[in-house]
């Protein structure tokens, strides 16, 4: 073998063990940084050169640097990131739901309880005007608790919708982020190699938009990755995005609808069709959880104000005078809960009588306490404090089962994650024993270009002589 060719097979190990160390030293520098995949140096044996004698090699050419990616393991943990991000996100709004209904003294249920205790204590005295104006305040307690619930309730939506318009602020910056990426990704490939740093760069954003909302994605023959969303809707296409956009429910104005914006039309996304993600358990806890809170809350505002009035009806106040309503009669355009009101002023206007006894009404009203008048969709013939109780039980049981579901999403999330990464992460000790290897290589390269110089000058000599 000549001395050049010794030349030229050192400097081809030098160069392949060089470059082995700069990725393995890109590595251990990227350990700790989430989404980045390890890379490995690519090379293959140099053609041999053929002689009377046969092949010689000619040592080996870096062809490029793999990036170790699953596309299976990827796509699995962005989905259930996904799912995680959806169940955590319902149980958090669900907490919050909880602490509007009260228990012991801070709860609805007392205060009807000693509205009707002050009416028993009527019936005790009728004609005593402080008993009668306990009534009066125990009622102004009643009402006070249920618009505070509904304020309550109303400010939870308010902050799903608060929640909503900044999250999907955030998808669309992501969205355009991946088309950027996109874009760069596929003028950079048709140099002929793929970029790898940033195409995990790619990878975390789509990542982080799977955790607002359930993505699917298609890889391009040019590097361009598409983005779907909600069962089939283009959100990015090549260096393309569309826009999301929050909107309200056409069934009800003071929720929350998302839609997507193509060709400068908006069409709204059906609440199942979107998946996981934060923005869907948002939608989730508005559509049933907090729906349904809602819905009860109004059931029985509307049941004891209707009851109560009624009762006043058939009894007579200090006066002689049919009893007027306690109650605001319940406007069927507004939320009972939050428009519920006392109307009575006077004391005297309460109808504690009837036609056989001074306090035979108000006995009567002090009854309603365990009377089943609360008979409505979601509370079948049952008392008031039975109601009062059914509530504070869904809700609890759908804070459990939030709780368990984010739970389990949350560890099957943690093991899709480990998986990828057990395959695309950093393993430092791997990484540790791979850099001696380069460096011996490296070193043993060096001592083959030394022997080249230390023959290619001999032979010099030689030629001198």
């Amino acid at each position: 073998m000549s001395g050049s060719a010794l030349v030229s097979l050192g400097a081809r190990a030098m160069f392949a063990a060089s470059a082995g160390l700069q990725t393995t030293g890109h590595n251990i520098a990227n350990a700790n940084v989430a989404g980045y995949s390890r890379q490995r140096t690519e090379t293959l044996t140099s053609a041999g050169q053929f002689t009377g004698a046969g092949f010689f090699g000619k040592g080996a050419d870096v062809v490029g640097v793999a990036r170790s990616y699953d596309e299976h393991l990827t796509r699995r943990a962005a989905t259930t990131l996904s799912q995680s991000s959806h169940d955590r996100t319902r149980y958090e709004q669900l907490t919050r739901l909880e602490q509007v209904f009260g228990l012991g003294e801070q709860g609805i249920g007392y205060s009807a309880n000693q509205l009707f205790s002050a009416m028993s204590d009527v019936a005790s005295r009728p004609l005593d005007l402080p008993s009668r104006s306990v009534v009066l305040a125990r009622a102004s307690e009643v009402t006070a608790r249920f618009n505070g619930a509904a304020a309550s309730l109303g400010a939870l939506q308010d902050g799903v919708s608060d929640d909503l318009r900044l999250q999907v602020a955030e998808a669309n910056q992501l969205a355009g982020s991946i088309a950027s990426a996109n874009r760069q990704i596929a003028e950079l490939k048709a140099l002929g190699r793929p970029p790898n740093d940033l195409l995990d760069q790619r990878e975390q954003l789509v990542n982080r938009l799977s955790q607002l909302i359930q993505v699917t994605t298609v890889p391009a023959d040019d590097g361009t990755l598409s983005v779907y969303i909600a069962g089939g809707q283009s959100l990015v296409l090549g260096d393309d995005a569309a826009e999301l956009r929050r909107t309200t429910d056409p069934a009800d104005s003071v929720r929350s609808a998302l839609g997507i914006v193509s060709g400068g039309v908006l069409r709204l996304i059906a609440d199942d069709a979107i998946g996981g993600g934060t923005m869907s358990g948002l939608l989730q806890f508005q559509n049933d959880d907090l729906q349904v809170a809602q819905e009860m809350v109004d059931e029985l505002a509307q049941s004891l104000v209707e009851r109560v009035n009624a009762q006043q009806a058939l009894g007579f106040d200090m006066l002689g005078n049919p009893g007027e309503p306690l109650f605001a009669p319940i406007d069927p355009l507004l939320s009972p809960a939050s428009s519920m009101r006392v109307v009575m002023t006077d004391p005297r206007g309460l109808a504690a009588a009837s036609l056989d006894a001074d306090n035979g009404n108000a006995l009567a009203m002090t009854a309603l306490r365990d009377e089943r008048f609360v008979n409505t969709p979601r509370f079948p013939n049952i008392t008031f404090g039975e109601a009062y109780a059914q509530l504070i039980s869904e809700v609890g049981v759908r804070v459990q089962g939030a709780m368990a579901a984010s739970d389990i999403s949350a560890a099957v999330a943690t093991s899709a994650e480990s998986a990828r990464a057990s395959k695309s992460g950093v393993n430092l000790d791997e990484e540790a024993a791979m850099l001696i290897q380069h460096q011996q290589s490296y070193q043993a390269a060096a001592k083959v270009l030394q022997v080249a110089q230390s023959v290619f000058q001999e032979l010099l000599d030689a030629t001198r002589r």
